[in-house]
């Protein structure tokens, strides 16, 4: 088995090495990640080991570095929605994480329409900075679910959590993904974020038994 992967691995970098070689002239012309991805995903290129791999050659062969250019584009779009969030909808949520336990909770003030239960293996949790930040990206998610439910553009979140790792750019990604505007409080007073006590409760709340509706009433004066 461990032949075949290596066999395998070899012919991805081979693969690789190849289209960027041959289409050199192409490649170097386009200006962003989203050109080159759709250039590679157009020839084949978007599995999992052959992407890595491509943008391993791009960097090589090329000096393009395709993560440079992607987080630059994060960068400027995350500024584009910061200009727009104080006109958007507001809506605060509490989070957190228990890695202990391996449960998370996302509610709002005084614990109240809590979203909570154990994470997934997809959430792959390991400690508690992982477990805290994935409960803030569940936060982001069912924010999300609220501007998606009232069609709006964007949406504002302030999540007040209680771990400094919780950062705006570890959870860059999932706010422009749902076109979530997020502020990030840390409380270190634990009595400050009531999701640490529901994350302890026994068994489990889907997030589709939330009042999306109530959520955005709350914060229906924020603008």
């Amino acid at each position: 088995m461990t032949r075949k992967k290596s066999t395998n691995d070899a012919a991805d970098w081979d693969a690789a090495r190849d289209a960027v070689r041959a289409n050199s002239q192409a490649l170097k012309a386009m200006s962003s990640h989203s050109e080159l991805f759709a250039w590679a995903e157009g020839n084949g290129l978007n599995t999992p080991s052959l992407f890595t791999k491509f943008k391993a050659e791009l960097r090589k062969q090329l000096h393009v570095d395709y993560n440079e250019l992607r987080q630059k584009a994060f960068d400027a779009r995350t500024e584009e929605m910061a200009q727009q969030a104080a006109d958007a909808p507001q809506v605060t949520l509490y989070a957190a994480g228990d890695s202990e336990v391996d449960s998370f909770a996302v509610c709002s003030e005084d614990g109240e329409d809590p979203w909570y239960g154990e994470f997934h293996e997809n959430d792959r949790v390991t400690d508690q900075d992982s477990a805290d930040i994935s409960a803030a990206r569940k936060a982001i998610y069912l924010a999300g679910q609220a501007r998606e439910q009232e069609s709006l553009e964007l949406i504002g979140l302030r999540l007040v959590v209680s771990n400094h790792h919780v950062t705006a750019d570890s959870v860059q990604r999932d706010s422009l993904r749902h076109k979530v505007f997020v502020s990030i409080e840390v409380v270190d007073n634990g009595e400050d974020n009531p999701a640490l006590e529901v994350c302890r409760l026994p068994g489990f709340r889907s997030w589709r038994e939330v009042s999306l509706t109530d959520l955005l009433a709350a914060n229906s004066g924020a603008r």
